[in-house]
């Protein structure tokens, strides 16, 4: 068999996390899992494998991405009242719920991964902070209490 070329390596890895984001926010990261993956990319359970062993390994290469698109949702340019109701707002949206339950997810998991919940949740903190002040963080911790009680409602 040929060896693949770089470039190639890098569209087929591309590929695959284009879908893992997309399974993430349409199907949730519990139903996620390697055959789903393979059946939207065209590429082998194994292929997939290949370049994510884990099942972490998507997160741990989305970390920033994810982080990206929960910050998308919220308004942080217009003071923390604005910053709440964008906040409660999107708990209304699927795939906002989708990027939060994948953190709460890693948060309690024991697979070693709450590391990319801690970092990107210090991600959320910092910016919020710089955008909003001191007092953001608090309201920041407010919310996601409130996000854990409307999420298991």
């Amino acid at each position: 068999m040929p060896k693949r070329s770089k470039e190639e390596t890098e569209i087929t890895i591309q590929t695959i996390l284009d879908v893992v984001v997309d399974q993430i926010l349409n199907l949730g990261y519990d139903k996620m899992s390697y055959t789903t993956l393979s059946e939207q990319t065209g590429i082998s359970r194994t292929g997939i494998s290949h370049h994510f062993p884990r099942k972490i390994d998507f997160v741990a290469a989305l970390d920033s991405k994810i982080y990206q698109l929960l910050i998308s949702y919220l308004d942080l340019d217009s003071g923390i009242q604005s910053f709440r109701e964008s906040w409660i707002k999107a708990l209304k949206q699927p795939q906002f719920i989708a990027v939060l339950r994948l953190i709460f997810h890693h948060i309690i998991s024991t697979e070693g991964s709450a590391e990319f919940s801690r970092k990107g949740l210090d991600c959320v903190y910092s910016q919020i902070k710089d955008n909003l002040g001191e007092d953001a963080e608090k309201e920041l911790e407010w919310l996601i209490g409130k996000s854990l009680i409307v999420m298991g409602q």
